[in-house]
């Protein structure tokens, strides 16, 4: 019943692109006028080009996921290099995401100027470069330092490429086009528990310099780490302009060339073959001129709109929504392999001489508990005897990186799933059921009482809450003109990344207070976050909505 159910939807879906497929041919372009941006996108179909850029995506999202989350595993390797304490953890886990807020209005200023292409190329090469620094870092607070930097890079390419994908496809493929890239956030989920595995536990250790500069097995991943980002340089370098930003400066020429140009890959057919000959006048922009000033005049302009009634209560309740997602999705996802780590020291150490779960099963709060209350009073041992202390770097057991494979696989599912669910179910429906779902796994995941059950109360928690946070994009779209999308975009994820400093700064905190506050902290979150959803303004029709006009 659910195959055929399947199979159906799936011949509804082809039936509906076929007709209006179909409708778009039968459309005499050549007649009709001036095209808009949507008639002149619909018009280059969509084929060789598209998947290209697919393609090309795929090492953008990877540095992305590998800037944020490598160093969750790098951590516990490098707690004797560097001496960390657990909110030193927390610090690290976030200081990405702190880089990247302070530099939210410069990159969405900047990215609106100088174009998308241009930002996502020297973008990813500059944050390829810092990456390959912070393998270098002999001090805490110099790979702090880095990673602050990395972030504060990564943001500009990253709210770049988010315009990009929505502002190259037409409306049908938009939403598909994200979900897309969640699936590729997902398989860099995967694949980096997978490159840690094997190479982090390498006995590898190798000095120049006279001990100066020391190389061992955390800092060459971090290294591997930063190859998505001079991929993914290489690989946008070779796309056109966004034609709606071109539209936008007035350079319809140009944007008219990138339309025959995608027609061409697409259908293979000769680019002078393109039934748009002329675009509409869809947007009235200044002139501006060449110094600084003038150019900082016209962002203020630009962004003065998002500032005023009624875009600054849209406003303000995406990014509430984003921040509830954020705190959720990158707080345990980032802590996860701490606290598996923790777990399986329990089991290998404390659990055999534990009296008190003779026969019984702990649950997951306590095997947490019991292991922090062990670290502690040894720390404290360590201290009233006035010995040195020789630091043992943990020993990272398989099942740890194991279980980062399985919650990561869990959100590629959820994501290709919710591409189809979005166009049958809805954006706004998608959102509220997925964080509901994950308060609820949070909840639960305190009652947890063995590892099977903690691995998947995890994985669909990850997987909903980061599915719910991807689909605010698309809310985005829905809800601001191009003129206006990537600055809002880049507001939307400084709120997120909020989010995640908060998040992973209070998670140590609450944790050493009690076990159940993290885990209140993050369910709420995502209620609350449910809750947003549904007051969100419906989506305007084409008829509602207003021509972009700076």
């Amino acid at each position: 019943m659910i195959f055929r159910r399947l199979v159906n939807l799936l011949t509804m879906y082809r039936s509906f692109r076929y007709r209006r497929h179909m409708s778009g041919e039968e459309t005499n372009f050549d007649d009709s006028g001036p095209a808009d941006f949507e008639q002149a996108i619909i018009a280059t179909g969509y084929g060789k080009f598209n998947y290209l850029l697919l393609l090309a995506v795929l090492p953008a999202s990877f540095s992305s996921i590998f800037s944020s989350s490598a160093m969750s595993y790098v951590l516990p390797s490098a707690e004797c290099d560097l001496q960390l304490t657990m909110f030193d953890k927390g610090l690290l886990n976030s200081m990405a995401f702190a880089g990247m807020i302070s530099t939210v209005f410069f990159w969405g200023c900047m990215t609106d100027m100088f174009g998308r292409k241009k930002i996502m190329f020297y973008g990813y090469l500059l944050t390829g470069l810092l990456s390959i620094a912070t393998c270098f870092s002999h001090r805490s607070w110099l790979l702090i330092t880095f990673k602050f930097f990395d972030g504060m890079i990564i943001s500009g390419p990253y709210a770049a490429l988010m315009s990009y994908l929505a502002e190259i496809h037409n409306e049908i493929h938009r939403s598909r086009s994200y979900m897309w890239l969640g699936v590729f956030f997902s398989l860099g989920n995967i694949s980096l528990p997978c490159i840690a595995w094997l190479v982090i536990p390498q006995k590898w250790y190798v000095t120049f310099l006279s001990d100066t500069i020391e190389i061992n097995s955390w800092r060459v991943f971090l290294a591997i780490c930063s190859l998505p980002e001079f991929l993914a340089c290489a690989a946008l370098f070779a796309f056109p302009e966004s034609p709606r930003f071109l539209i936008l400066k007035g350079r319809h020429d140009e944007a008219l060339c990138v339309f025959k140009k995608i027609y061409s890959l697409n259908t293979g057919k000769d680019p002078e073959t393109y039934p748009i000959k002329s675009l509409g006048d869809e947007y009235s922009v200044e002139s501006t001129g060449e110094r600084m000033q003038d150019k900082l005049h016209t962002c203020w302009k630009q962004m003065k709109p998002l500032f005023l009634r009624p875009n600054i209560f849209k406003l303000i309740l995406i990014s509430m929504i984003q921040l509830g997602a954020t705190i959720g999705s990158n707080s345990l996802r980032l802590w996860m392999p701490q606290l598996f780590a923790m777990i399986e020291s329990y089991k290998s150490t404390i659990m055999a001489a534990d009296t008190r779960v003779s026969g019984l099963q702990p649950s997951f709060c306590y095997m947490l508990g019991q292991e922090q209350s062990y670290l502690n009073s040894t720390q404290y041992a360590n201290k009233t005897s006035n010995s040195t202390v020789t630091c043992v770097p943990a020993e990272l057991n398989s099942r740890v990186f194991i279980n980062s494979i399985v919650i990561a696989m869990t959100g590629v599912i959820g994501y290709t799933l919710a591409g189809t669910l979005i166009t049958v179910v809805g954006k706004k429906k998608l959102m509220a059921i997925c964080f509901i779902v994950a308060a609820a796994c949070c909840g639960s995941l305190y009652w947890a009482e063995n590892t099977n059950g903690i691995l998947g109360l995890s994985s669909v928690f990850v997987a909903m809450s980061s599915i719910g946070g991807a689909t605010v994009i698309n809310i985005i779209v829905d809800n601001f003109p191009t003129c206006l999308r990537t600055m809002a975009v880049s507001i939307t994820m400084m709120m997120g990344r909020i989010g995640a400093v908060i998040g992973n700064l209070l998670f140590p905190v609450l944790f050493n207070l009690s076990c159940l506050g993290p885990f209140v902290m993050i369910g709420s979150a995502s209620l609350v976050s449910a809750f947003l959803v549904v007051i969100l303004p419906r989506k305007k029709t084409r008829d509602d909505k207003p021509k972009d006009i700076i």
